[in-house]
This record gives structure tokens, sequence and C-alpha cells, in this order.
């Protein structure tokens, strides 16, 4: 921490690698957890600072960790494909979305202690993302010209935070959130005219588009006793647009990061077990480009970018998290968790998000921390995304041919994280 322009180059490097490798995610396209620790215990954190990334979920945790870095570095391996039936118009088929296969996604974070009181900390994530790659064209949306389809979303965040004790056991804690946003789609040229887009030409193949918004994330934790913590947060919502492909999202392009807000309980039973549970609203459902059912072009007229034009027709969902950590061995920390979401996507909506599939439910993880020494320790975790179809009802309009389209996820996680106080 004395080398200054050492830690800049750190943060720069890591929010250069975080940009370029984010993929799909657990809860929608929202991550399960932020840091390796977390992720070992399905992703609670909201009452449970283990390490210098809790302020990616409640940032009052900073000031109850001390001066810490963390960093880590995550495999993850999506399995996603669609399948066409009953098409009239020569649509069907089984397609292979995994042109793209593994991504790397590492994460960052930094906390000091100011005072007995004050804590400010830096954390450097990635929101998960969404990806496709298609290894051949799917003829609904080529026209059976041009490139094969797929998106690629990207979503760094970079958030300062502080946090202030107001009674030994409470604190209240904020981010400020730099969110930059990149998306990408491609094969999607048979809505590219006036007849379905606002704006043709701004509707696929543009190249990268990038996009900045800025939020907080506001955060209380209470020690209820020695045993019982409880925290709550809340994070706005992150206006986002991308203005490339403005002939595509609803309002002209915009995309914005949905508000999500969340309930934690870590309970010690014992001075080796710790258990914790988090419940997690995301509010999907308010985002118009996320939200907005695919019947607003095909019975409604409104056309894809327009006010009021189709999109995922993604729901809110709420997310369930439960964690378990138990200490093995005086140097050895064993962890397991599971992760469980709602349906983001309704099976009327499964023909537009073959993009989109971000399907799964139910998440299982185990992780480890082994301390290397009074000041370092070292962790990994593992988590797979069980296998998780949604099959489609009147999901094709007539206009495109009927029929059904069905989408499918699972996904594989691996990470390793160093921690580091000092």
């Amino acid at each position: 921490m004395n080398n200054n322009s050492t830690l800049k180059t750190t943060i720069l490097l890591f929010s250069m690698l975080t940009f370029t490798q984010m993929a799909n995610a657990t809860n929608g396209y929202f991550m399960s957890g932020y840091s390796v620790k977390s992720q070992g215990m399905g992703g609670v954190a909201i009452a449970l600072p283990q390490d210098a990334l809790v302020a990616a979920t409640n940032p009052a945790g900073i000031v109850f960790i001390g001066n810490r870095i963390d960093l880590g570095l995550d495999y993850f391996k999506p399995d996603r494909t669609a399948q066409v039936v009953g098409n009239s118009y020569g649509g069907n088929g089984n397609f292979d979305a995994n042109g793209r296969g593994s991504f790397l996604i590492p994460n960052f974070g930094v906390t000091k202690q100011i005072n007995n009181v004050v804590g400010v900390g830096l954390s450097v994530y990635a929101n998960g993302g969404m990806n496709t790659t298609y290894t051949s064209q799917i003829p609904l949306f080529s026209g059976g010209q041009g490139s094969n389809a797929g998106v690629n979303l990207q979503q760094l965040f970079i958030a300062p935070s502080i946090a202030w004790k107001f009674t030994p056991q409470q604190s209240l804690g904020i981010s400020i959130i730099y969110a930059q946003q990149k998306f990408s789609a491609t094969g999607l040229q048979a809505f590219d005219n006036a007849n379905y887009t606002s704006s043709p030409g701004n509707v696929t193949d543009r190249g990268a588009s990038i996009s900045n918004g800025f939020g907080a994330n506001i955060g209380w934790l209470a020690k209820l006793s020695e045993q019982w913590n409880i925290g709550l947060h809340y994070q706005t919502r992150i206006h986002g647009s991308f203005n490339e492909y403005s002939g595509l999202f609803a309002n002209n392009g915009t995309f914005d990061i949905p508000a999500n807000y969340g309930l934690g309980l870590s309970f010690e039973p014992t001075n080796k077990t710790t258990i914790a549970l988090d419940i997690q609203r995301i509010e999907y459902g308010n985002s118009s480009s996320i939200a907005n059912p695919l019947s607003n072009l095909t019975q409604l007229g409104s056309k894809l970018g327009s006010n009021g034009g189709a999109g995922f027709g993604w729901q809110s969902i709420n997310t369930y998290k439960l964690g378990v950590a138990y200490q093995l061995l005086p140097l050895l920390t064993v962890r397991t968790g599971f992760n469980y979401n709602n349906q983001p996507i309704p099976n009327s909506q499964t023909f537009f998000n073959i993009l989109a599939p971000g399907t799964v439910q139910k998440e299982l993880s185990f992780g480890f921390t082994y301390n290397l020494n009074k000041t370092i320790d070292f962790s990994g975790f593992y988590s797979h995304a069980l296998n998780q179809t949604v099959y489609g009802s009147n999901s094709i309009p007539s206009g495109f041919g009927g029929g059904e389209a069905n989408i499918r996820l699972s996904e594989d996680y691996y990470g390793l994280g160093i921690g580091m106080k000092y």
C-alpha cells in the first residue's frame, strides 16, 4: 500500500481484464457472488463480511474487515443451446451457442481503516454479463444472409466505498459506482428493416458499443450479538445507452442496469461454524429493454428501438442464497452453498431469448480457505449451475412461422483468490 504506483497499476490491469472477459451468470445475468469466498458459500455476503470485496454487495461491511487486499480469478464455462421446432418458415433446428466456450473473470478489492469508526475501500468486479456465439446462422434471425447470431454484453464496475461505525455494533456504508457496459450483436439481419425497427442500420453487426453510467449502493450492517449479524443493501438502477444499437433496444438504445436490494442474516452456532442466508430482489422487470415482451412488436406494433419497443420479456426475480463455513483445521476453512432464483424468462418469451438464455435457477458451490500465515490466505471454489431448459409456449409469433423455441443453459465455475492483511 505504500507504493501508490503499484496499486494504481494493479487496479488498471484488473479493470482491463474484467472488461474483456465477462460472460453469463447465475441470477439472470447477475453474478451469484463477487469474491472467491462468497462464491464458495452460494454468494452470501450481505451480513457476512469475509474479504475486501464485500463492498460489491454491502459496503457497510468494509469497516469490519480491517486493512486488506483481495485478488481473485474465476474460470467460467457455460454450455448454452437453443432449439426451434414446428416452424412453418423452415427455421427448425438445433443450435449451438458455444462458439466461445470459456471465460476468465477477475476481481479486485482493497480496504483501509482510517480510524476506529471509518473505513474506505475500492472494488473492481464484473456483473457477469451475457454471451452467445452461435456456430451457425439462425434462419429466423438472419433471414438466410449475413453472420451467425450472437450477442455479447459485458459490465464492469469500479466502486469506491466508505463506511462508518455509528455504534460499536452497527455501520452504514455507501459505494459510488461507475459502470461501463459494452455490447455487440450479430446475425439479426431479419429485423434490420423498416418493418421491424425504428432505426434501420442500427440493429446488428455494428461492432462494440460502449455505455457509461453511475449509481450507488447503500448498506447497513449490525452485530446483534456475538452470534448474529443482520444486513441490508440497496443498489440503484444505473442508466445506460448503446447508440450503435438504437434500432435494437427500446427507447433509442437504452439499456439500464436494474436496481437490486436484499436482506442478509448470519449465525455462528459454534466458534467453528458460520451459517448465512441472503434474500435478494433484482428488478429486471423495471428495465424496458430487458422487460418489454416481444408482443410489443408483433401485437402492438411498437418497433424495435422505439419507446415501448420489444425487449427480452424478462421478469423481476428473487434470489435465495444459503451458505455454511466450517473451520475444519486451525488453518483450513471449508465452505458450501446453494443459490436459487426464480425463472426470469417466461415460456412465452423464449424466441428472442435464443440470444440471451439466462435460464439457470439452481447452483451448488464448494470452497475453502487456507491460511498460509497470519497475513496471507489462499482460497478456491467450484460451483455448478444445474442444467435448465425453458420450453416455449406460443413463443414464436405467427408472423415468423409459429412453432416453439426451447432454450437451455448450464454453467461451471472455478475460482482462485489470494488475500493479504497489511
